[in-house]
């Protein structure tokens, strides 16, 4: 009897050890099944990019968080419809937002390459980037709104504002508007500085000579901006929210403390002397108070511009003045050609063509998130208006 109680027990034993060795050999194979054939996030961000540049709308889903849908609503849609300037811009390595109009009808809406290269995050119209110069013409526009309200005039002495500015008496809002006012300018640093103390800088580095000659300076819109918010008696960026991002209908344009809140945020990058990319650093955009402190989509540019050009934000006489060149072709916050109006700008990372022709029927608008990849975009805006003209 005992020794038949103790053959049992043993056999028991065998079963059970049996039945461990097999759990842990289907384990083990469920691992080794998960190593060999993982879904990464690489995998998926590349089915994005495909999807991205193939999609002209979001595809519908159903039982969507509130927040999600309103998301989805507020995507920029994304058009492809010349292949010509859709292989001209993958010919040259563009890496950002394309927004081209050809006769009041977007052509191209379309992201290129990478927003972020290491998350492997695609560029899509709904990418925001930091516009640097461009956003030059969105101070000009403000101050000519104050004009028109009575409570300046471009002719002002910038004393009228600023007592103790350097030479104030004789150089006008005029002459920041046109880069021709003659001062030094603010020396950038990296981090934060009040307006007020920007202001008092720009004043302590004193006049270069007298005004009337042609000497771009970021400065000259530093001071702008702060005139603005003084007259006004609001914040720029508020003011500049109320009077010109809103009746625009600009809702992705915003200043530089809210970018890191942005769902859609590029990452700046610039090639190297070996031709490598990397992510310059950019000094706290206090530094560059009115002068390049707002980021926005390309199609907000394209909306900032034909509220410009309906007169929807400025009056005629207006318009005439912010596009009559002093020097060097400049008006107020664009350049003047023959044929079209355009802004440039130019951050560390970030390099930003905003262009539309004289009878506003055309824009090129390219906001590229490499600073340095193309030599010339007024060569790249010249070729786009050519492949339109033989459209």
């Amino acid at each position: 009897m005992a020794r038949t109680y103790k053959t049992r027990m043993k056999k028991r034993k065998r079963q059970n050890r049996n039945k461990r060795l097999l759990i842990f050999a289907f384990l083990l194979i469920c691992g080794l099944i998960y190593i060999a054939f993982p879904e990464t996030p690489y995998d998926h961000q590349e089915k994005h990019l495909q999807a991205t540049e193939k999609q002209t709308k979001p595809e519908k889903k159903e039982d969507q968080h509130p927040d999600q849908k309103e998301e989805k609503q507020s995507r920029i849609v994304t058009k492809d419809d010349n292949a010509q300037l859709d292989e001209y811009l993958k010919s040259i390595e563009f890496s950002g937002t394309a927004l081209i109009v050809d006769e009041g009808k977007i052509v191209t809406s379309k992201g290129y390459s990478y927003a972020n290269r290491k998350q492997k995050v695609p560029n899509t119209p709904d990418t925001v980037f930091y516009v640097g110069s461009s956003q030059k013409a969105i101070i000009a526009a403000a101050i000519l709104q104050l004009e028109e309200k009575g409570q300046l005039s471009v002719n002002d002495p910038v004393s009228t504002y600023l007592p103790d500015f350097p030479n104030g008496s004789n150089i006008t809002l005029y002459h920041l508007l046109t880069h021709t006012s003659g001062i030094r300018g603010h020396k950038e640093g990296n981090g934060y500085i009040s307006p007020k103390d920007l202001i008092q800088d720009i004043e302590e580095q004193g006049i270069k000579n007298g005004p009337g000659k042609w000497d771009y300076k970021d400065s000259n819109y530093s001071v702008l901006a702060y005139i603005v918010s003084t007259i006004s008696g609001e914040p720029v960026d508020q003011y500049v929210t109320e009077h010109v991002f809103k009746p625009a209908g600009m809702k992705h344009a915003g200043f530089y403390k809210t970018f890191a809140k942005q769902a859609h945020q590029s990452t700046g990058y610039k090639l190297n002397a070996l031709k490598k990319l990397y992510t310059p650093d950019i000094p706290d955009l206090s530094q560059l108070y009115g002068a390049g402190d707002i980021y926005m989509t390309a199609y907000d540019m394209y909306l900032f511009d034909k509220a410009l050009y309906e007169r929807k934000i400025i009056s005629d006489e207006s318009f005439t003045k912010m596009f009559t060149p002093n020097k060097a072709t400049y008006g107020m916050g664009f350049y003047v050609s023959p044929g079209s109006y355009s802004s440039h700008g130019v951050m560390p990372g970030y390099n930003i063509l905003n262009s539309f022709s004289l009878t506003g029927s055309r824009y090129v608008i390219l906001f590229s998130n490499i600073q340095n990849n193309i030599k010339s975009f007024g060569k790249v805006n010249n070729r786009i208006y050519s492949i339109l003209n033989a459209y």
